[in-house]
């Protein structure tokens, strides 16, 4: 049996903004009162701390703290894995979350609040315009989630040539509020979206994540930021070989055979690179000298198809 409470939403058509307390809706076994006290408390305050860029409106938010196994299943359903510790359904405005007695390990608030930013995005944003990877580095970033791992494990993925390419990242998550436990793309996700804010600054980061309300994240890159996709996937990768020395130190590891395989990966990496990058720019001025159409990058990723249509003109011309 749940304990239902249940905060009287403001009137309707009120000017001033709904409070955090009015907008929360908590259900909880008797059992798990005073833990329902805090994540409302945890709520509140993230929603208040959040409030300047992710504002949450009128419509309520419902969380449902899982007493049981078995309460937590019926509402994750395929996901109720047993290192999987809440899920957000943001079209739902809906957050569950397993009670923390049942939970191995990890960070309870940080589960609050990591949920909490998914329902914020889909508020704020069209998440099917804004990146999965940057919709999941956000939640991790703003519920101070996994620094220090992701360091780590990104340094690991760069030294064993394991990085994601841009063009499948997004491949690897499932819909925003749905994920799995941190492993190798979460890592990356959030390594990334630490270099997008420290590269692009707070302000004209959240223009260009807000922007995709209104347009698709490349084009709010280029609006913003003066920027494309290509250009943050170049930079993101050429920090990876910091990024890759404080992680290993971080680790303990730098006097170890890790750190001499770093080294020699980033030695090779650097010369693989510079060798592919000669061979297209060999292959793009023969092309042109052919009148042969070349996709740009940018083209590429934001409409995976389009080189298809460009061949379908190709072959239609007399």
């Amino acid at each position: 049996m749940r304990f239902l409470i249940i905060a009287l939403l403001g009137a309707a058509g009120a000017a001033a903004p709904v409070s955090p307390s009015e907008l929360l809706i908590v259900e909880h076994h008797p059992d798990d009162a005073a833990l329902a006290a805090r994540s409302r408390t945890i709520m509140e305050d993230a929603l208040r701390e959040f409030a300047p860029r992710l504002p949450p409106g009128d419509a309520p938010i419902r969380l449902i703290i899982a007493h049981t196994f078995q309460d937590f299943m019926q509402h994750a359903g395929r996901f109720a894995l047993g290192n999987v510790n809440g899920i957000a359904y943001p079209e739902r405005g809906l957050i569950v979350v397993k009670s923390p007695r049942l939970r191995a390990r990890g960070d309870y608030a940080g589960t609050l609040r990591h949920e909490l930013v998914h329902i914020l995005l889909h508020r704020n944003t069209d998440t099917d315009a804004l990146p999965r990877w940057l919709n999941e580095g956000i939640a991790m970033s703003l519920a101070n989630e996994y620094y220090w791992a992701s360091i780590i494990t990104v340094a690991h993925m760069f030294v064993r040539g394991r990085i994601i390419e841009y063009r499948n990242l997004d491949l690897a998550f499932l819909r925003p509020g749905e994920e799995m436990v941190f492993g190798d793309a979460y890592a990356q996700a959030l390594s990334m979206t630490r270099y997008m804010r420290n590269w692009l600054g707070e302000d004209v980061f959240w223009a260009v994540v807000l922007g995709t309300r209104e347009m698709s994240f490349g084009d709010a890159l280029r609006t913003f930021a003066g920027k494309s996709p290509r250009d943050l996937w170049d930079g993101y990768r050429r920090s990876l070989w910091l990024v890759a020395i404080i992680g290993i130190m971080a680790s303990g590891s730098f006097f170890t055979p890790a750190a001499f395989l770093l080294i020699a990966a980033y030695i090779r990496r650097r010369h693989k690179d510079k060798k592919i990058m000669r061979r297209w720019a060999a292959e793009e001025a023969e092309d042109a000298a052919a009148g042969i159409r070349v996709f740009s990058w940018d083209e590429v990723i934001e409409d995976p198809d389009a080189w298809k249509q460009g061949r379908g003109e190709e072959e239609d011309r007399p």
